[in-house]
């Protein structure tokens, strides 16, 4: 069985090596689409391209954050390309802890026709010590929440795709890769059959925050290009309340970042705070060594304001008068 996996990803220059080397010690391939990204993940990706990884690299520049649609045709792409007999759909800071590759591969044999997998999705933290440690050690310091937050039933798995995805040309994902609708309205469209994947064959290890600057960037950027889209996040959302957070100048602090991610879809009166949560210690690295990337910026400036002159060009160019 060949098992490919998929990712859309933008800015994400801090751990994209790391999500790379990791997965493709399971996975039979990885496509990558980078999303404009400004910051080093281009470069790393070409490097870990030319290494020879098993990494294919594509580009989109829509400003937009169309991230159901670039991952579908990329999902597509593995299966027609790539020959996949199944696509995991993944973010750059998720990682796949699999124990046994065979235990895998029966997992998804036993998925029914017509039908997608759900992966369980859990979350982790990491030390928040306000000094710089390097990805990999940041990795292993991390630690899984010990009672996941509860999610709402859309937004509590992974999805894995076998051929059936690929067979069905109203097939497409949403965002998040959660589920799979069958045409293409998101609300009225019918979905998939989904069933779980026993998470004793497979796990997604989430790794949203990881430090100031990088949460300042993701939350920005992610917000600006739905914005474009016309697709923004609703008002009491994780990444609205974020956003809301920093417009109102206030201190980012490990609770309000881990509120707004790891706790995002609780209320603020029941949100996870840094110093309570408890955790567990349950690693997922593989052993791998990065060779490409180099420390994050502790200034998150240059790159938001990168997204900003982007964004601000597209439009200019967009309400130009012809002649």
């Amino acid at each position: 069985m060949k098992i490919w996996g998929v990712a859309m990803m933008r800015n994400e220059g801090d751990i994209v090596e790391a999500m790379v080397r990791h997965n493709l010690t399971i996975l039979d391939g990885l496509i990558v689409v980078d999303h404009g990204s400004t910051d080093a993940t281009v470069d790393i990706l070409k490097a870990l391209h030319v290494e020879g990884l098993r990494l294919v690299v594509l580009r989109n520049d829509l400003p937009g954050y169309l991230q159901a649609e670039i991952t579908t045709t990329a999902v597509r792409h593995a299966f027609a390309r790539g020959g996949a007999d199944a696509v995991i759909p993944l973010d750059a800071d998720e990682f796949l802890r699999v124990p046994a590759r065979g235990a895998l591969e029966r997992a998804i044999a036993a998925i029914p026709a017509a039908h997608c997998g759900g992966i369980a999705w859990r979350t982790y933290v990491p030390p928040f010590t306000g000094t710089h440690i390097d990805m990999v050690a940041l990795i292993r310091a991390s630690r899984r929440i010990a009672a996941e937050p509860e999610h709402p039933p859309d937004v509590r798995d992974k999805v894995v795709l076998t051929r059936a995805f690929a067979a069905d040309p109203t097939a497409n994902l949403v965002m998040g890769n959660h589920r799979v609708v069958l045409g293409s309205n998101v609300l009225l469209s019918p979905r998939m059959p989904q069933v779980n994947v026993p998470a004793s064959a497979i796990t997604v290890c989430h790794l949203p925050v990881r430090s100031a600057s990088q949460f300042i960037v993701k939350v920005t950027i992610k917000r600006l290009a739905r914005v474009a889209a016309a697709r923004d996040y609703p008002q009491g959302s994780n990444i609205r309340r974020a956003w809301d957070a920093m417009c109102r100048g206030e201190p980012l602090t490990p609770a309000l970042m881990l509120q707004s991610h790891v706790a995002g879809h609780l209320t603020p009166a029941d949100a996870l705070a840094a110093d309570t949560v408890a955790t567990v210690d349950d690693p997922f690295l593989a052993d791998i060594h990065l060779r490409y990337t180099t420390p994050a910026p502790a200034d998150p400036l240059p790159l938001v304001l990168t997204a900003v002159e982007r964004l601000a060009r597209r439009l200019g160019r967009s309400s130009t008068p012809s002649g």
